[in-house]
């Protein structure tokens, strides 16, 4: 790295709080992840800046895979969501043979709730007193603005069924709009009207022209996948979980509905030959 000892004086004045200079903010910012993994196995203490400029690359490159989505017409950006919401990112990384810090790559899925708001950001129509474009909750990238509203009765629904399954309470629904299900169509936790839920909620989220149709074995995947066992208590995933669950499923089922199943249990494990 050049002009380390310059980089390093830029670090203890931010360390120090104090104010940079034009050309010394402009040296910092221009520092790449390699530069921190450099710095790392140089021994200096700067794991939380190298973290916090990780974190800024990953906003980075979400950011670019929304505009690249936003760029599209509505249908075929919907169709590549569905087949793909997949991005790389960066991380720094331990390398466990050499036992120093490098860059890897990381692959994220990007979250239908991160374009809907790269959406309203897009088409944002006024400024903070900062000069940062306000989000205009007013235009939606999904089909219908009652999206998320339906997919939270729809998770209501989900953890109440789950709660049934073993005779305990569901969590109490806080949320005043969500109570209003049955005014929605999306109360009752039965296999069938639970089939029409997530069907509405697809409607809601996408074009009826890339949607396959939803069944009942994809409402049982998105029940598998919602609740996550800690000891002796089950706790129910979030709403974005919830909505990369329902894109998962709608792939699937557009593909065939074949769900893949693994285990980490010996007595599954397949036995090496020779």
């Amino acid at each position: 790295m050049e002009n380390k000892k310059n980089i390093i004086a830029i670090i203890e004045n931010i360390r120090a709080a104090k104010e940079l200079s034009v050309e010394e903010k402009a040296q910092f910012d221009a520092l790449t992840l390699q530069d921190w993994a450099d710095l790392l196995n140089d021994g200096e203490k700067v794991t939380d800046l190298a973290d916090k400029a990780a974190k800024n690359k990953t906003l980075q490159i979400k950011k670019e895979k929304c505009a690249e989505f936003l760029a599209m017409d509505k249908e075929a950006m919907f169709t590549a969501f569905i087949d793909n919401p997949f991005f790389v990112s960066k991380r720094i990384v331990m390398d466990k043979k050499t036992n120093a810090y490098k860059v890897a790559d990381v692959k994220k899925q990007l979250n239908f709730y991160d374009l809907n708001r790269a959406f309203q950001l897009k088409h944002s129509k006024e400024l903070d007193a900062n000069g940062t474009p306000i989000l205009n909750k007013a235009v939606t990238v999904a089909n219908d603005g009652k999206f998320d509203l339906y997919l939270r009765m729809f998770l209501d629904n989900i953890a109440q069924s789950i709660a049934d399954d073993i005779k305990i309470a569901s969590p109490a629904l806080t949320d005043l709009q969500a109570q209003k299900k049955a005014e929605s169509g999306m109360n009752g936790i039965g296999l069938a009207k639970m089939e029409e839920q997530l069907r509405k909620v697809c409607a809601a989220i996408c074009p009826e022209s890339v949607l396959p149709k939803m069944l009942k074995e994809d409402v049982k995947f998105i029940k598998i996948s919602a609740a996550n066992v800690k000891y002796d208590a089950i706790q129910v995933f979030n709403e974005k979980n919830m909505m990369n669950s329902i894109f998962a499923a709608i792939k699937t089922r557009k593909e065939g509905g074949k769900y893949k199943m693994t285990s980490k249990a010996v007595c599954h494990r397949v036995k090496k030959e020779g």
